[in-house]
């Protein structure tokens, strides 16, 4: 099933439990603290070389943060997510190894929140990553700065208690282990978000 039609899944999925939730919104107006955690599948859009021979399986994430809602179109957040993936079978590279990675940074959200309780967003930031590829000698562990983008949308409660489905992209140089490759990898996740009354 490709990305985007889990997407769609996930979102389905979330639709009955918010459809009988009440409308109008006020926690999420702004100023003031936001937190939130998500978990979902991870990646890579791209082999590390174009043989095929250095490619990674699609494997999960988990992850969360907070920050602050400016006002109700704009969040600044720190973000920290958690993904593993794991060397194809027919990798000549990383053939059943386990990779962690970590991505921490800090992010813009721009969203659009509309009557019915659902706001479309986008994302924007920067931070770094680090992957732990310890197990494998000629990787080793090591921390590359990566730009982000992603999408999505979010349902918010009366209560601050927000459901959401979201896509995003870490792009990084990958350039270790005779690899040299910009490299972007997709997180996609659901998650719950909490925003304090101001």
């Amino acid at each position: 099933m490709s990305n985007p039609t889990m997407l769609a899944a996930m979102l389905a999925l979330l639709l009955p439990a918010v459809a009988s939730a009440q409308s109008p919104r006020s926690a999420d107006q702004g100023p003031g603290l936001l937190v939130f955690a998500n978990g979902g599948g991870y990646s890579p859009l791209t082999n590390l070389n174009s043989s095929g021979t250095a490619s990674l399986n699609t494997g999960w994430s988990l992850g969360g943060g907070a920050g602050i809602q400016v006002n109700r179109f704009v969040a600044v957040r720190g973000v920290f997510d958690y993904a593993r993936d794991k060397g194809d079978a027919g990798s000549a590279a990383f053939a059943g190894e386990r990779i962690p990675h970590y991505f921490y940074g800090g992010d813009f959200q721009i969203r659009y929140p509309m009557p019915s309780g659902f706001a479309p967003y986008l994302l924007a930031g920067a931070g770094a990553i680090t992957i732990d590829g310890r197990s494998i000698p000629t990787l080793g562990r090591f921390t590359r700065f990566a730009g982000k983008a992603g999408v999505g949308v979010e349902y918010s409660m009366p209560s601050g208690v927000g459901l959401f489905v979201q896509g995003a992209s870490y792009i990084y140089k990958f350039d270790r282990g005779g690899f040299n490759k910009t490299q972007a990898d997709v997180l996609w996740n659901v998650g719950l978000s909490y925003r304090f009354r101001p």
